[in-house]
């Protein structure tokens, strides 16, 4: 008797088309992974894992105006002041975030920080000098005279924001906030926290110094001249150790330096 041939049926033939095109995309998939895999700077293990948070470059981000950017700014910060003069500083200091805007800059805000900064300035003249050391008063006069009316004081930085001129106002601004600091240092009466029992031992600094090395090259060349200077056999570097930051580490670094000059000098 004859076989009789089976034909296939429309549920198998469907089931044989589905099961190809699966395997053509999973093949299609290994070879965009290993493609992926091999220009990837990141491996790619445990990829199925889609939970992975973005990472964030926070002090590249305009929006971080807690950071500090730069190491005058962070300097500035850490220097325990008048309650004033801080403010003035936040004030004035949101200016150099606003700067920092590409297109058109909000200068009514910085006019309005800028009034709030001289406000403050002058009402509370008495209380800013009150804070200065009776021996430093002089000095300190001279300086709020220079904040408020010099030549890099409030009153030419409201004056360059009228005019809307960012460039003026950026040169002005930094000179407005390094007379701050300068001022602060002059008020900061020492550590504004108490170091623990045990480290009390160790060498430390509650203020602020500044070291400056003098070094020349092993073979005798000069080094290379400033804008329209000469070239010099010796160059100075400037170190500034803070113990306002860190007056444990600071401490140690001006006992080692000192060490070291009594050691130079015999």
């Amino acid at each position: 008797m004859q076989e009789l041939t089976k034909r296939p049926t429309a549920s198998s033939i469907l089931s044989t088309h589905l099961e190809s095109t699966v395997k053509h995309f999973q093949s299609l998939m290994a070879v965009v992974i290993i493609f992926t895999e091999i220009a990837s700077p990141l491996p790619l293990y445990g990829w199925q894992d889609l939970s992975i948070s973005p990472a964030e470059a926070v002090l590249y981000s305009p929006e971080t105006k807690t950071l500090p950017r730069t190491g005058e700014l962070a300097l500035r910060r850490a220097i325990p002041a008048n309650t004033n003069m801080k403010t003035i500083q936040d004030s004035l200091e949101d200016i150099s975030y606003l700067l920092r805007i590409p297109q058109r800059k909000p200068f009514g805000t910085m006019e309005g920080n800028v009034k709030k900064a001289l406000k403050i300035a002058t009402d509370e003249k008495a209380s800013i000098l009150a804070s200065i050391p009776a021996e430093l008063k002089e000095e300190g006069s001279v300086l709020y005279t220079s904040l408020v009316d010099g030549k890099g004081g409030l009153q030419k930085l409201l004056q360059y924001i009228k005019d809307k001129d960012p460039d003026k106002v950026s040169v002005c601004l930094a000179s407005t906030l390094d007379t701050i600091a300068q001022l602060e240092l002059l008020q900061a009466p020492g550590l504004s926290f108490l170091l623990p029992q045990q480290y009390l031992k160790y060498p430390r600094l509650t203020g602020r110094g500044i070291v400056e090395f003098t070094v020349e090259k092993v073979d005798g060349s000069a080094f290379s001249p400033e804008s329209a200077g000469e070239a010099k056999s010796t160059a100075k570097i400037q170190v500034v150790i803070d113990g306002f930051s860190a007056p444990l580490t600071a401490g140690n670094f001006a006992k080692l330096v000192r060490w070291l000059m009594g050691h130079m000098m015999g």
